[in-house]
Parts: C-alpha cells; sequence; structure tokens
C-alpha cells in the first residue's frame, strides 16, 4: 500500500463483479470478543502491536476503519502497521487483518519487505496487557488488485488465521496505485497471556 492511495482498494464480498474498488468484511465473519471454545473464558486482547522478525519488521498497530465508501483508511503513518478494529481480533478464530504501506514518497514504509516472507517464518502480535499471539507464515502470495482473492482473504475459518496485506508490483502513474497486493497467509502458533 502507498501514501499515494487513499486506501486498500479490494472487491467488496460479494459484490461478484471483480472490480478492486472497496474493501469490506466476509458477510457473516463476525469476531467473537467474548470466549472462543477451547480456551479461557476471557476474550482475546486488542493487538497492540506487530513484529516479523526474521524481516525486521516491528511496528505498534493503529485501528484502521472504513471510510464512507467503505474503503480501509491505511494507516495515517508510512512506518506504522493497522490492524482492521471491525474485524477478527488477532487469536480469534476467522482471518484477523493487518494493513501497511509499501513506501511512501520519502523511503520505505513498514511493510517494504513483506514480499520477502516465507513459509515457517514467524509474525508476533502483542496483545494489550503484555500478551502475544504467534503465528507462521503458511504462503505468501501476490494478486493483481482486480482479481483480489477477497473469499480467501476475509472468509471464515474455524481456527485463528492472520491475514498481512500491503501493495505489491508496479506503481501504475496513471491510476496513482500498485498494480498488485502482496498478502501473507498465516495460522496460528501460541498465543499467552
Amino acid at each position: 500500500m502507498s501514501e499515494r492511495t487513499s486506501g486498500i482498494s479490494t472487491p467488496v464480498p460479494g459484490s461478484g463483479d471483480g472490480q478492486a474498488v472497496e474493501w469490506g468484511p466476509v458477510p457473516d465473519q463476525v469476531a467473537i470478543t467474548s470466549g472462543v471454545a477451547g480456551r479461557d473464558s476471557d476474550p482475546v486482547a486488542e493487538p497492540v502491536s506487530v513484529e516479523i522478525p526474521a524481516l525486521g519488521v516491528r511496528s505498534r498497530l493503529d485501528r484502521l476503519k472504513l471510510d464512507a465508501a467503505r474503503v480501509l483508511i491505511p494507516p495515517a503513518d508510512p512506518a506504522v502497521a493497522g490492524w482492521f478494529s471491525g474485524g477478527v481480533r488477532p487469536g480469534e478464530p476467522g482471518p484477523a487483518v493487518i494493513a501497511g504501506h509499501l513506501d511512501s514518497r520519502t523511503g520505505p514504509g513498514v511493510f517494504a519487505r513483506l514480499g520477502q516472507a516465507r513459509p515457517g517464518q514467524v509474525v508476533v502480535i502483542g496483545l494489550a496487557g503484555g500478551g502475544t499471539a504467534r503465528f507462521r507464515v503458511d504462503a505468501v502470495r501476490t494478486y493483481p488488485k482486480n482479481a483480489f482473492p477477497t473469499a480467501e482473504v476475509y472468509g471464515p475459518a474455524p481456527d485463528p488465521q492472520l491475514r498481512l496485506i500491503t501493495c505489491g508490483g508496479a506503481f501504475n502513474q496513471a491510476r496513482g496505485h500498485y498494480t498488485d497486493n502482496v498478502i501473507v497467509f498465516a495460522s496460528e502458533l501460541s498465543q499467552s497471556g
């Protein structure tokens, strides 16, 4: 994602038109905030940081929302990642979504190296109160923005999943954004605190 864009531009789930113009959660994918089967009855704490040691990524997490057009508002600071606070919290069943800039007009963004992630690498999400949720990278894929895999990224999942999203591909000067999205798919390893 680039500071040159106004938001992450992915199809609205269920729109069926394949146009990369808006973003939103998949219908019926609801964050579980008060107890998860097989875990303590306490809800998963809100995420406050992301770290990918193998890539040298470490950032606090801003809370991201949708604008009136249902487009995810990116983090204001290109050096800071953000969590979509209207979705699943990392560590809850379903796909939690964290987005960050690839770059800005002044240099690399927080997720400048995200495309270099490899299966097996660890992503650590810091939780409010001091706990963590640890995820293992399963796959790193690049998709044209006009063929964004909405259901695969935002669709229901029975276990905790994580999606890290940034821009990739060539920068299209005429459109003012990158042509692709880089998406890291990860599964939870453990949770503490």
